[in-house]
């Protein structure tokens, strides 16, 4: 029988320790006892195997019998949480070339259960189950250090922090595995310091496939009796406190960039509106043919600064969600507009592939806008990254009841490992340059209006994004009704605007469409001219803002409180869409909204619509 058959075949287990620590034989009876494999703990050390062992005294115990050589026996629960419950009887002698030689065997069930070292048995495993049970349920990371910065333990959230499968993988390894180099030195101070006062720091950790994480710790000596003491590493992972900070300073931002715009808008939109409708003027005036070129520019790019002050009132605007029909031609050309400057600095052709056969979709137009407009910035970005010119499609498609939206880049790519996280919130591959909350939340506005939304390579290069959402159900029906009801009869419009080259604009374009038009500018001029015997209009164009006595609100309280119902016959004009004050009012009058500056078309429809009503 070879050595290590007698060892196994004994009743007892066996451990030998190496000079360096590490251990270099494990009995079968030791396992069996222990119920760690011998493969487990072959070559490791043993404070990484048993941290707990660590500055109590059973060091000492192993310590005194390497010095002198004299065998000494203590009874101890076990060392280590791998098996919690036992107790050990335990004979330490030194063997040749220094090896340490443990005799153990499990005795907790041998103890006479009324004698003291059984009740002291007991207290001690309380004790330490206590102690377990209060480190594994921390709700935040937390290890246990050497003074060096080896950790002896970790609880499940500090496992999870420092990216491990369990404690056992950290044991024994540095802290500084997992801060950068910069960082290494103060730490380092700061577990020195902690031995006789506790620390704070901050300090970040990171590792291989995840961004780096901020934490503040604390760092405190929990046995500081001990000539090798332990460090309690506390820490909370700021990193998200950090981002939300970081997104409610964007939030206030865009509140103050809201405001602003709500301040300029109404300054911006009245002359575009005036600006708009004299090109429109010219462009149909067949006397002015050799203008009609420009006077087209003209109205075409007042029309277009138009959308864009709108994009950013209704981007900035908070407000409840609404269900509507929205048309995605539409929505795509707004949102291409807004990155129209960003596309020309990246080298991007941008395209929008909506046939007209495509229904409206039932959604929520603004947060409709986001989801493209958040999908579009993606893709230019990715373009960008890639450092060559590229292209961008937003396209749609029926199938069945539904719509399915695309839209598709000639970026990199997104990486297969990721993929499938790109929806995750916080989840980016932007490092200091992104959130992480972009696809997130238009992930759930787009489950909010009743679809869904998945991303896909592309073959050949490229990304595509693809959401779908339900078709508008009222959309065939509304077409339907409107094309047929047009009203080409000469109509007897009032004009009612405060600002001249406006006012002038607005009859301008209504007399073109052949109708006859009265204007005035102010509230008391309105008011005696409806006042006029046996004068009826068959509507009547009011803007929301008059005077500074006067809106166009008080216009239509005095018209209902008459009790003629002609009060259904306005259409109010603006080009504030963001203030608190006047969207109530909109809402609370429920007139059709004539928003500046605005086409031909748009009046045509808008005259026509008020006096079928």
């Amino acid at each position: 029988m070879d050595a290590k058959q007698l060892l196994d075949s004994l009743e007892h287990g066996v451990v030998a320790i190496a000079p360096d620590w590490t251990i270099a034989a494990w009995s079968a009876t030791a396992a069996r006892i222990t119920g760690l494999p011998a493969e487990r703990v072959l070559g490791q050390s043993f404070w990484v195997a048993f941290p707990a062992a660590k500055a109590t005294h059973i060091e000492r115990v192993l310590q005194q019998v390497l010095h002198d050589g004299k065998p000494q026996m203590y009874l101890a629960p076990a060392a280590a949480s791998d098996f919690p419950g036992m107790v050990f009887e335990t004979q330490v002698s030194r063997g040749p070339h220094n090896h340490l030689i443990m005799v153990f065997r499990q005795v907790r069930e041998q103890l006479d259960p009324e004698s003291r070292a059984a009740h002291l048995m007991s207290a001690l495993e309380t004790e330490r189950r206590l102690y377990l049970q209060l480190f594994s349920s921390l709700p935040t990371p937390g290890l246990v250090l050497t003074v060096d910065g080896q950790i002896l333990d970790a609880n499940p959230e500090g496992v999870k922090l420092l990216g491990a499968a369990d404690p056992v993988a950290l044991r024994g390894r540095p802290m500084g595995d997992w801060t950068p180099a910069a960082h290494r030195a103060p730490l380092a101070a700061a577990l020195r310091d902690a031995v006789t006062q506790r620390q704070e720091l901050r300090l970040t950790v990171e590792y291989a496939g995840e961004p780096p994480h901020d934490v503040r710790a604390v760092i405190v000596n929990v046995d500081p009796m001990r000539q090798s003491p332990k460090l309690l590493f506390l820490a909370l992972d700021v990193s998200r406190e950090a981002l939300l900070q970081q997104r409610l300073l964007q939030a206030d931002r865009l509140s103050q960039l809201g405001a602003l715009v709500s301040g300029v808008a109404h300054e911006l939109n009245n002359p575009l509106a005036a600006i708009a409708a004299f090109g429109e003027a010219l462009v149909l005036d067949p006397s002015q043919a050799d203008v009609q070129e420009s006077a087209e520019v003209i109205r075409s790019e007042a029309m277009r600064a138009g959308r864009i002050v709108q994009t950013l009132l209704d981007f900035a605007r908070q407000r409840p969600r609404v269900q509507t029909a929205v048309d995605l031609g539409e929505i795509a050309d707004r949102v291409l507009a807004l990155q129209r400057s960003g596309f020309k600095k990246a080298r991007i052709r941008a395209s929008v592939s909506v046939p007209k056969d495509v229904p409206a979709v039932a959604g929520d137009p603004q947060e409709l806008q986001q989801v493209l407009l958040n999908a579009v910035v993606n893709a230019r970005q990715a373009i960008e990254n890639s450092g060559r010119p590229g292209q961008i499609g937003i396209a749609a498609q029926v199938t069945g009841q539904h719509v399915v939206v695309t839209v598709e880049d000639t970026g990199p790519g997104v990486p297969a490992d990721i993929l499938d996280r790109v929806f995750e919130p916080f989840f980016t591959t932007k490092a200091d340059q992104g959130t992480g909350l972009g696809l997130a939340i238009s992930f759930g506005l787009v489950r909010g209006m009743g679809g869904r939304m998945w991303m896909q390579n592309v073959e050949g290069g490229g990304a595509r994004l693809s959401f779908e959402l339900p078709v508008d159900a009222g959309d065939a029906s509304a077409r339907s009704a409107a094309d047929p009801a047009s009203d080409s009869r000469r109509l007897s419009v009032l004009v009612v605007e405060d600002e001249d080259s406006v006012r002038r604009a607005m009859a301008l374009l209504a007399k073109r469409l052949g109708h006859e038009v009265t204007s005035v500018g102010r509230f008391a001029d309105a008011t005696e001219r409806l006042a006029a015997p046996n004068v009826r209009y068959d509507a009547l164009l009011v803007d929301v803002h008059l005077d500074d006595e006067h809106t166009g609100f008080d216009l239509f309280e005095r018209l209902r409180e008459e009790g003629r119902g002609r009060e259904r016959h306005i259409v109010f004009t603006t080009g504030d869409s963001i203030s608190l004050h006047t969207r109530d009012a909109l809402q609370q009058a429920d007139r059709p909204v004539l928003r500046k500056p605005f086409s031909l078309d748009e009046l045509r429809e808008m005259l026509e619509r008020v006096a079928a009503g």
